[in-house]
């Protein structure tokens, strides 16, 4: 069954933090929510689209026609660098209307999403942490090796590695690397040394990674 009532956001369902720094710590933003139907809805259950960020409201509120809500979303910089997208959602319903149950019986859940986003500058700290490998003074990478498991002829698998270029004002350039196996691929434990292409100072650099797997 459908709900006829409607929880929305009042204002910007969507708030942009800007250009934060991690060392700036936990940040919030508070949004009110508003029943728009015509019958009264409780707040159940609350969840976010990443561990970095808290959403925090009256769970178990009861809201009448018109009634409002404030819900709370904090956002956590704490490891996270470049570009961030945080969501967090509150699932609803319509009570049955049994008054021996506290909040009643929940009903079909619709849910309503607020969203908090901008760009974390992150501390040298992190940065040496999320890209430990140092090709020069100029690149470093995510990572040099990849556990591509158990892998069998015309099987295909792809990774992603990404690149810091530090010259470039802590520039990421992320890379799909595609491996397949075919019949000149050996069976057995492999360690194939597989190129990239990347341009450091408008020059192309070769990079290697290891590509670990059981051909079978």
């Amino acid at each position: 069954m459908l709900l006829a009532d409607t929880l929305i956001v009042m204002g910007m369902a969507t708030v942009s933090l800007g250009t934060i720094q991690e060392a700036d710590g936990i940040q919030q933003r508070t949004f009110v929510v508003r029943n728009d139907g015509s019958k009264a809805v409780c707040l159940r259950q609350g969840y976010t689209s990443c561990g970095c960020t808290q959403i925090h409201f009256a769970q178990d509120k009861m809201l009448q026609p018109r009634d409002t809500a404030h819900v709370t979303l904090r956002f956590n910089p704490r490891g996270k660098g470049g570009e961030f997208h945080e969501v967090g959602t509150i699932e609803y319903a319509q009570p049955h209307s049994n008054p021996r149950q506290k909040g009643g019986e929940p009903g079909a859940r619709k849910r309503v999403s607020m969203t908090l986003t901008g760009t974390c500058i992150t501390s040298e700290e992190t940065l040496l942490r999320q890209f430990p490998v140092r090709i020069s003074d100029h690149l470093r990478l995510s990572t040099d090796r990849f556990d591509l498991g158990v892998m069998r002829q015309g099987e295909s698998k792809e990774r992603h590695v990404t690149f810091l270029h530090r010259d470039e004002q802590d520039r990421k350039e992320t890379v799909v690397i595609r491996f397949i196996v075919d019949d000149k691929t050996p069976r057995g434990l492999q360690h194939i040394a597989h190129p990239i292409a990347t341009k450091v100072k408008g020059k192309k650099q070769m990079v290697t990674v290891t590509l670990d797997v059981l051909v079978k």
